[in-house]
């Protein structure tokens, strides 16, 4: 649930994959920042 909330709020897709390795809030920053730098 949390992962599609972020894949809306800022407009990216998060993989299966991926969000299987989202554990803590500091994991969703990362991924979240590393996504929108390109």
């Amino acid at each position: 649930e949390l992962v599609m909330a972020f894949e809306e709020e800022f407009d990216i897709e998060i993989p299966d994959d991926a969000a299987e390795h989202i554990q803590t809030v500091g994991d969703a920053v990362k991924f979240i920042d590393e996504k929108l730098a390109g």
